[in-house]
């Protein structure tokens, strides 16, 4: 444990347990006019496991049990879950960092890159610090509307975007 003398006051980097601690990384904050209560995160070591279909099988699920339910599709680089409920783009800022996810027929509330881009073929080719960053704002601009169950579709791996998500968003 540290004494208060050789405390740096960054508790990100420190792994003592002293009464300064403040919760360790804070999350983001969810936009306020946003609303949800349980976040479930879907990872997996590697590639190519269905968590894109599990996260969609659940979603649909819940929604069936009248809860309302959202996916983030954190796989920015791979995004599969706008195929998978056959949604295309149509998504637009509506200005001071706030936007509408896409709502699917059923009432499934999605976000994802694929929806905000001119062509879904093109390939997403950014940095991690970029695409951490995206998951955030999809986390901090868009408006869930009173989301039960929010699914977090993660990208493949144990990289930035799965650690960005435990670390920021607030993973039930």
């Amino acid at each position: 444990m540290a004494e208060n003398n050789e405390c740096t006051h960054d508790c990100s980097t420190c792994g003592a347990d002293c009464s300064s601690r403040k919760g360790g990384i804070p999350k983001e904050q969810l936009n306020p006019m946003s609303s949800v209560k349980k976040v479930i995160g879907i990872v997996s070591g590697k590639g190519g496991v269905g968590k894109s279909i599990v996260t969609s099988m659940m979603a649909v699920e819940m929604s069936r049990r009248d809860y309302t339910v959202g996916i983030l599709d954190a796989d920015i680089t791979g995004p599969s879950i706008p195929k998978a409920f056959n949604a295309k783009g149509g998504v637009v800022s509506l200005g001071d960092n706030m936007m509408p996810p896409h709502t699917t027929v059923s009432g499934l509330q999605l976000m994802s890159v694929n929806l905000l881009l001119d062509d879904e073929t093109k390939p997403v080719v950014w940095r991690g610090p970029v695409i951490a960053g995206a998951v955030k704002q999809f986390w901090t601009d868009v408006i869930w509307d009173d989301v039960d169950f929010m699914f977090v579709d993660m990208p493949p791996g144990t990289g930035d975007v799965p650690l960005t998500v435990f670390q920021s968003l607030p993973v039930d």
